[in-house]
């Protein structure tokens, strides 16, 4: 997420460097103040220098920036960074929303482990460590819906041609017409002997 998209000047906001323990990498902050990380990038080609200036004096001060900012709406501490050729920024939680440890770990007893049963499990530790790799964050519930929403659609019917229509069973028009008004026409009574008779009679009298 860009930074420059939803932030504003605080009237008395400043920043404080902190050193870091080696290059590349946070100071002495405890990770579980880490909250939501950010891409800072200069947002109009005028501030592009000044940008380069405090991200290239940090970076060979080994040290990262600690300021504040409003982001969707609420004021809080944010963690500066060198990053490739931008800054990285690291959202940080208030103090009082961090719990002390020893209100949870207080209760787990000291335990003297046998020294076979460390070593144990300090070799199955070394044979499965590997270097970090983003895919390991499989979203696997996102991965499972996906399946799901694919094979249901592969079951929906397909879309269908639509049927051009054939010009052998071509029907005139005006043919249809006439047949139509033919039929329409009253048919006139058959004429039969009787009747050529009465005919003939009416004319001779």
């Amino acid at each position: 997420m860009n930074w420059q998209t939803r932030r504003r000047r605080l009237p008395h906001a400043r920043g404080t460097p902190i050193r870091s323990r080696s290059s590349g990498s946070f100071p002495s902050i405890d990770a579980r103040y880490f909250e939501k990380p950010y891409y800072i990038t200069p947002r109009e080609p005028i501030g592009q220098e000044a940008f380069a200036v405090i991200r290239d004096a940090m970076h060979h001060k080994n040290m990262v920036g600690l300021a504040r900012v409003v982001i969707s709406p609420r004021e809080g501490p944010i963690l500066l960074e060198p990053m490739e050729n931008g800054i990285r920024g690291v959202m940080l939680r208030f103090a009082h929303e961090v719990r002390a440890s020893e209100d949870y770990f207080a209760s787990i007893p000291d335990i003297a482990l046998p020294p076979e049963m460390l070593k144990l499990a300090e070799h199955i530790i070394e044979t499965k460590a590997a270097d970090f790799d983003p895919s390991m964050l499989e979203d696997h519930y996102r991965t499972a819906l996906v399946g799901i929403l694919r094979k249901k659609q592969g079951q929906l019917p397909r879309h269908v041609a639509p049927v051009t229509p054939s010009t052998e069973n071509v029907v005139s028009l005006i043919d249809a017409l006439r047949r139509s008004l033919k039929s329409e026409q009253p048919k006139r009574p058959p004429i039969t002997a009787r009747s050529k008779r009465r005919s003939a009679g009416r004319k001779r009298s």
